[in-house]
Order: C-alpha cells, then structure tokens, then sequence
C-alpha cells in the first residue's frame, strides 16, 4: 500500500498501519517556501541578515 505522508503521523505509524511505500509528494517544496519566507520576514522585519548564514551540508552528502 502507498501513503502520502502527513505531518500529524509518524514514519513508524504509517508503515505501522501496513503501508509498504511512504511518499511526501511535493511537501518538501512547501517546507522550503515557508523557510524561504521567514527568512525574508525576518530580513524585512528586523533587519536580521543572520538568516543568510544556514547553509546545507554539500560536502557531507557528498563524501566518498
């Protein structure tokens, strides 16, 4: 059985119910709008660059 993820769920309770394959479709682009957004709300309202410093972790993910 395939399940669209929702917030309110754990991993472990969907497969828990059965579900053989977990999908969050297009969540995780919602996700970066909103990080995308406070980020400028917090630029616009408080002047904070400090947003600007939160960086992914390139050279991990990519170690051999």
């Amino acid at each position: 059985m395939n399940v669209l993820a929702v917030p309110h769920l754990s991993f472990a309770e969907i497969v828990a119910a059965g579900a053989q394959r977990v999908s969050v479709g297009g969540s995780l682009a919602w996700v970066a709008v909103k990080a995308m957004a406070d980020a400028a709300e917090a630029i616009r309202d408080r002047g904070d660059l400090s947003v600007l410093s939160a960086r992914v972790p390139l050279d991990e993910w990519f170690a051999g």
